[in-house]
C-alpha cells in the first residue's frame, strides 16, 4: 500500500489516519468508515481515482483484514456500489458550485447556510464552502457528513437486495410444479437464498448499532447550529428507514424458512418414495428369479448364468427407465389447489 505516515487517534470513535507516498491521506473509524482523499486539482479525474483506489485496494485491504470469515453474498455483485464525494472549497461563489455538480451530473438538494460558510448536499455528492471551522472540526464533520450519505446508500442497497432475493423466493414459490431432476437442485438454492439472507438480517442489525452510536454523538462531532439541527432530522429519517427495513427483511427471512420447510419435505419424501420403489423392485426380481431358478429342472451351470445375466440387465434397464428416463417427466407438485378465502370473511 506504500503507506508513508499512519497514526491513531483515541476519540469517541477511534480514527487510524495516514498519508499514501502518492499523496493521498486516508481515515478509517472503529465502526468501519473509510475515507480517502487528495488535493484537489482536477476535481472529476481526482474522484475517479480514489474511487478506483477506494475498490481496488483499500476495501480490498480492509476485507482481507477483518473479513476472512464472512464471505459477501453472491447478490451483493449484482447490486451497483456508490460511493459519494465530499469537496471543500474555499471562497467560491454559487455560480462555481452549480457548475461543480453540473459537472457531476448531480443535482444540489439541500443547501444549509453555516454560521461560517455553507454546505450543498446532493445524492452523490456533497460540498463544504468557505469553512472558517478549523480542520480537525471541520474532519469530524465531515466524517458525520460522510457516514450519513453512505449509511443511506447502503440502506437502498438492502431494499435491492430484498428485491432480488424475495423475487428468487417467489419465483420458486409460485412454480405448481418441480421437476424430479430438479428438486436436489432448487433444495440447494433455497438453502444458498436462506444463507444470504442471514447475512444481511445480521448486518442490518449491526448498522442499527453504529446509526445510534453516531446519533448520540452529533452534538460533540457536528458544533455548527444549522447543520448539527440538519443532521438530528437526517438521522430520524435514516432510523426509521432501517426499523422498516428490518422489518422487511423479518418477513422475507419468514418467507424464506417456510419455504426451505417445504422443500426439505419434498426432497425427503421423494427420497421415501424412491427407496420405497426400489425395495419393491428388488423384492419383484428375488421373487421372479426364484420362480425361473425353481423351474429349472436339471441345474445347468450355462442356463443358470444366462438367466441370471438377463436378470440383471432387466432389472438394470428397469432402474434407469425409472429413476433416469421417467423422473425426468415426473413432476412433484408444490401446492394442491390456492389458498381461498371463506365468503364474507377478509
Amino acid at each position: 500500500m506504500e503507506i508513508e505516515e499512519i497514526q491513531y487517534s483515541s476519540e469517541s470513535i477511534n480514527v487510524i489516519g495516514g498519508r499514501f507516498v502518492n499523496r493521498l491521506f486516508f481515515r478509517v473509524s472503529e465502526d468501519g468508515m473509510i475515507i480517502v482523499g487528495k488535493n484537489v486539482e482536477d476535481a472529476g479525474k481526482d474522484s475517479q481515482r480514489l474511487d478506483q483506489f477506494l475498490s481496488k485496494k483499500m476495501n480490498q485491504l480492509w476485507d482481507n483484514l477483518f473479513s476472512r470469515g464472512a464471505a459477501l453474498p453472491k447478490v451483493f455483485e449484482e447490486i451497483e456500489s456508490r460511493h459519494p464525494v465530499l469537496i471543500t472549497l474555499s471562497k467560491a461563489k454559487p455560480d462555481d458550485l452549480d457548475k461543480v455538480f453540473r459537472d457531476f451530473k448531480v443535482i444540489p438538494y439541500k443547501k444549509i447556510q453555516l454560521e461560517k460558510g455553507e454546505v450543498w448536499i446532493g445524492e452523490t455528492l456533497v460540498i463544504i464552502n468557505n469553512s472558517d471551522y478549523s480542520k480537525e472540526v471541520t474532519d469530524k464533520m465531515v466524517e458525520h457528513l460522510l457516514f450519513a450519505r453512505v449509511y443511506e446508500i447502503q440502506l437502498e442497497r438492502f431494499v435491492k437486495g430484498y428485491e432480488v432475493l424475495w423475487n428468487k423466493v417467489d419465483g420458486i414459490r409460485k412454480q405448481s410444479f418441480i421437476q424430479q431432476t430438479e428438486l436436489a437442485h432448487v433444495h440447494d438454492l433455497v438453502l444458498n437464498i436462506q444463507s444470504q439472507a442471514s447475512f444481511f438480517t445480521a448486518r442490518l442489525n449491526q448498522m442499527q448499532h453504529f446509526l445510534d452510536w453516531r446519533r448520540k454523538l452529533i452534538d460533540e462531532y457536528v458544533v455548527d447550529p444549522a447543520l448539527n439541527a440538519t443532521f438530528k432530522r437526517f438521522f430520524m429519517s435514516l432510523n426509521s428507514s432501517q426499523k422498516y427495513l428490518q422489518e422487511l427483511w423479518g418477513m422475507l427471512t419468514n418467507y424464506i424458512r417456510s419455504t426451505v420447510s417445504l422443500m426439505s419435505f419434498l426432497y425427503s419424501d421423494n427420497e421415501r418414495k424412491n427407496l420405497a420403489l426400489l425395495q419393491k423392485l428388488f423384492l419383484i426380481s428375488t421373487v421372479a428369479a426364484i420362480i425361473t431358478l425353481g423351474g429349472i429342472a436339471i441345474i445347468d451351470l450355462q442356463r443358470i448364468v444366462v438367466f441370471g445375466g438377463l436378470a440383471i440387465v432387466l432389472s438394470a434397464f428397469v432402474h434407469y427407465l425409472l429413476f433416469t428416463v421417467l423422473s425426468k417427466y415426473r413432476k412433484i407438485s408444490l401446492f394442491k389447489r390456492d389458498i381461498e378465502l371463506e365468503k364474507g370473511k377478509t
